[in-house]
């Protein structure tokens, strides 16, 4: 198999992989590459993998580390549960706030990939922030007020779309940095979910989320942002660790769209 070609993305950071085909085998030294890119570049967009089998998607994406299981059971496929759907119907609702995923678990993903299956005719885009750049972003002030602070993370209580078995689950008031250090890169990242922060250790409830939200106020911006603008066949990976994420429901919701995501093992934030 040729070597593919990766090479930056116009914009704050990312890079774009062309000639990969991930319906076979890949071998070690490309797999290597990859994920080298993928710590260099926070964000990876493999292009043009036209009908992959949710087999073929799921083991192709090892080459960046285990599949673990998503909450939101009622999503998985049920051929291959590793693979869940976000689609904007079944009472799932645009995921539109800053986020990084599944803070909630003890040992959150590492990686979130996302491959387009169903788009829209326009719009839908994800939006990817650096938050490496966002927490040297922030102001002396917020910068002393963040450090040493941990999160207390649920599910949230007014989305229909968990499950009883969601919320008995995975509602466990999982404790989580609010600065992470990188395991594999050794830097420091602003790490939280907007919505699964129900807590401040120390905190009065009250300022909890006005706080976070001050955060994201300072901490996203242009020169730290990437809009993913979906192309039929592209797959997506963002470093959980270090970035944050959100759609753009900026789209005809009459239209569908719909993504087969994959989450990956990750370790316990420190």
């Amino acid at each position: 198999m040729p070597s593919p070609t990766i090479r930056p993305l116009d914009g704050a950071f990312g890079a774009e992989v062309v000639g990969l085909d991930l319906s076979g085998p890949i071998d070690a030294d490309t797999k290597a590459e990859l994920y080298q890119a993928f710590l260099d570049n926070i964000l990876l967009v493999i292009r043009d993998q036209e009908d992959l089998s949710a087999v073929q998607y799921r083991d192709a994406m090892t080459a960046f580390g285990p599949p673990m299981l998503q909450h939101r059971a009622h999503f998985r496929l049920p051929d291959v549960p590793e693979v869940s759907r976000i689609v904007n119907r079944e009472k799932q609702r645009p995921a539109s706030m800053w986020h990084t995923d599944h803070t909630n678990h003890e040992c959150p993903p590492k990686a979130t990939i996302l491959y387009a299956r169903k788009l829209p005719s326009e719009g839908g885009d994800t939006c990817i922030a650096d938050m490496y750049a966002g927490l040297e972003f922030l102001s002396p002030a917020s910068r002393a007020a963040v450090e040493g602070k941990v999160t207390i993370n649920d599910l949230e209580k007014d989305s229909e779309a968990y499950s009883e078995t969601d919320h008995a689950t995975y509602n466990n008031s999982v404790r989580q940095p609010l600065v992470r250090t990188h395991p594999e890169t050794g830097r420091k990242a602003l790490y939280f979910h907007l919505t699964k922060a129900q807590g401040i250790e120390g905190m009065p409830q009250p300022e909890v989320r006005p706080f976070l939200e001050g955060l994201l106020e300072e901490a996203v911006r242009p020169e730290n942002t990437m809009r993913h603008r979906w192309r039929s066949g592209d797959i997506v990976i963002f470093d959980n660790r270090c970035s944050m994420h959100r759609a753009d429901p900026n789209y005809d919701m009459a239209e569908e769209r719909l993504l087969w995501r994959i989450i990956l093992e990750g370790d316990r934030p420190v």
